[in-house]
């Protein structure tokens, strides 16, 4: 009887232990925070797997940013350097950490490689020029689409100057693409900006890999969704690196009320320190 009721209070204590530990699992899963954070989590496990191609671009609002306050610096003449003068902003712009690193990429190109950049830092003006012009033109082919599917589309399409995740309003982020020396792109499936295709060939996954692995040398980290989006030390960077306190680099230029957006970090160029 006795070895009995030590059985019994044995399985009590388990059966209790069980119960609390429910218990507090149960709480602690009603924290929206930790919710967030086991569902983060699972959804980075699952992209380092190669089960899910993208991290959902949702997660970009709980990166932590500890701006650095690195000022922006024009880009130099490099004789492996090629920009498109038709798509980038003038000055060419970056954060000296990012400048810096590019540099190292391009002394580090084959002698039949050349890195052409796209885009580089986007002022926060140029951003809301871009967003409104779209949002005409939209609101004038689509004159009785509802406010929500508009926008919807339209973030999709453009920057929101208003809700920057980051970017390349930060200067940390930059699009580009290898080429000969004659600035032709490297097959890569797709023109720059051009929609994504499903089925590429062998060759052009390899450009692309190829691209991320050079750019990979230096830490940045590409979009997925885009193959020749790389950015460092931004919201996107930290995202897919599953360092969500470490990004260091914000938007360049806030919005203040009454003052429109005011440039932050400066540039050791005096003619682009404005407002």
């Amino acid at each position: 009887m006795s070895e009995l009721l030590r059985y019994n209070r044995v399985e009590a204590l388990v059966i209790m232990l069980a119960f609390a530990v429910l218990i507090a699992v149960l709480l602690i899963l009603k924290s929206k925070k930790v919710k967030y954070l086991i569902a983060y989590s699972w959804n980075l496990l699952l992209y380092k797997l190669g089960v899910k191609r993208t991290i959902s671009h949702n997660y970009l609002t709980r990166v932590h940013v500890k701006e650095c306050y690195e000022h922006l610096e024009e880009l130099v003449a490099h004789h492996k350097i090629i920009i498109d003068k038709d798509t980038v902003e003038t000055p060419v712009l970056l954060r000296k950490t990012i400048a810096s690193k590019l540099y190292r990429i391009a002394d580090q190109l084959r002698d039949d490689e050349y890195i052409k950049i796209y885009r580089a830092y986007s002022s926060r003006i140029s951003l809301s020029e871009k967003w409104n012009e779209g949002l005409n033109k939209m609101l004038k082919e689509n004159p009785d689409m509802g406010r929500a599917q508009l926008l919807s589309i339209l973030n999709k399409k453009y920057s929101n100057p208003d809700k920057s995740l980051g970017g390349h309003d930060t200067g940390a982020a930059l699009d580009v693409a290898l080429c000969d020396k004659n600035g032709n792109d490297f097959d890569y499936g797709t023109k720059y900006h051009e929609k994504a295709k499903k089925r590429i060939s062998e060759e052009q996954k390899n450009n692309r890999k190829h691209l991320v692995k050079v750019m990979k040398s230096q830490g940045f980290v590409n979009n997925p969704t885009q193959w020749w989006h790389f950015s460092y030390g931004d919201r996107t960077w930290a995202l897919y690196k599953g360092k969500r306190y470490k990004a260091v680099y914000d938007a360049a230029e806030k919005q203040f009320e009454n003052m429109g957006y005011v440039r932050i970090v400066k540039t050791d160029i005096s003619s682009v320190n404005i407002k």
